[in-house]
Parts: C-alpha cells; sequence; structure tokens
C-alpha cells in the first residue's frame, strides 16, 4: 500500500485554505488574481492543488483576501485578523469637509465602520445618495449633525444615533460651531459593490 504524497496533500489544503478565504473576501479568482499580480488560471490551478506558490506569490495573496500568510499555512483556522495600528488606517477625503477613516482592514466582508470628521459646515456630499444593500447605523461622537433620510431630518448630538437602509438615499453635514465626529457601522445584506475601497479613488458615492 503506497503512502500519500505529503507536498500532494499540503498543496491541495492550502488550496482549499485560499478559496475558503477568498470566498469570505467576496473575491472572484479573477479579482484576487488582479489584486496578487497573476493569473486567473494560476489562482484555479492552486485552489484545486494543482500547483505550488512561492513565498513571495502566497503574501500577495494574503493581503488580497485579508489573512497572513502563515493563517493560509496554519493548521489551525484563524480566529483573527491582523493588528490594524492607528496610523496605517486608510483615509478618505473629499471637498465637501469630511475626512474618513476605515477602521477594518480591507478587504471589506459582511462588516464595514468608519470614523469620520467633519469640518464646520462640512458635510458626506452635496446632494444625498445611496448605496449596496446594507442596515447602517450612524452615530454620533461629537458635535451636532443634522442627518437627511428620504424626507426625514434628524439632528443629533454625542451619543445619539440613527439606523436605516443604506439604499434610501441619505445626508449627513455638521450644523454646529466646531467639527464633529460620527461612526458608520454598516451591516451587509448583499456583498458589497467593491469588497476593496481602497481599489478606486474616493469619490462622494463612497461616503456615507
Amino acid at each position: 500500500m503506497t503512502e500519500p504524497d505529503v507536498d500532494v496533500a499540503a498543496r491541495s489544503m492550502l488550496g482549499s485554505r485560499i478559496r475558503q478565504a477568498r470566498e469570505r473576501a467576496r473575491l472572484s479568482t479573477r479579482e484576487l488574481a488582479g489584486r496578487a499580480s497573476v493569473s486567473a488560471g494560476f489562482i484555479s490551478q492552486l485552489e484545486n492543488g494543482k500547483c505550488g506558490v512561492s513565498v513571495g506569490v502566497l503574501k500577495r495573496i494574503s493581503a488580497a483576501v485579508g489573512v497572513s500568510a502563515a493563517d493560509l499555512l496554519s493548521d489551525e483556522a484563524p480566529v483573527t485578523r491582523p493588528v490594524l495600528r492607528a496610523p496605517e488606517r486608510p483615509l478618505f477625503s473629499c471637498d465637501s469637509g469630511l475626512q474618513k477613516l476605515l477602521l477594518l482592514r480591507p478587504p471589506i466582508q459582511q462588516l464595514e465602520v468608519y470614523e469620520g470628521t467633519f469640518d464646520v459646515g462640512g458635510s458626506t456630499g452635496p446632494e444625498p445618495y445611496a448605496h449596496d444593500n446594507a442596515q447602517e447605523l450612524f452615530y454620533v461622537l461629537t458635535g451636532h449633525i443634522e442627518i437627511s433620510i428620504a424626507s426625514e431630518t434628524h439632528i443629533l448630538g454625542p451619543r445619539d444615533s440613527v439606523e436605516y437602509l443604506s439604499s434610501v438615499p441619505h445626508r449627513a453635514v455638521n450644523i454646529g460651531a466646531t467639527p464633529a465626529q460620527a461612526m458608520w457601522i454598516t451591516a451587509h445584506l448583499t456583498p458589497p459593490i467593491d469588497a476593496n475601497p481602497l481599489s478606486t479613488p474616493p469619490t462622494h458615492d463612497m461616503k456615507d
């Protein structure tokens, strides 16, 4: 009776973990290949255990799916994603007086969290807008922010919050005399339009 090929078994296990991580990140093989600078055919072969992978390419793949290379190679399933230090947080700015920090590592999965700072008079944009298919919580940390959701308008102060569907047009503006801070917590009902918010330049359509 022949013993199983250890290399084949290891490739199969690694391929299965890469596929699972890619699916959790809601990436197609083509999207993952583009972010890792390899071909879609290579990703397909890798996930099916038909080829090996260099350390450099594995690191690019792991970064694209939001886990570490060690997690993909470990015998135990990862329970956390790498720590995201404050200076490393992706920052989005817009010309309407709002800066937003992404509090999760890309790629975005089911949960999306931002912290935003509104200049005096700053807003999410000149017009209300809608996006994705998600439940969203808007939570004011400091200052006073007016938020319009469809035909409703609310003025929120520190520790006030409001929930709504992101598919409903909405807009927030700082009506106070000092800068204001708020958080957006979004639970996606369907996959986000772009699982990696850093893949395109920020526009008003990316802001909540």
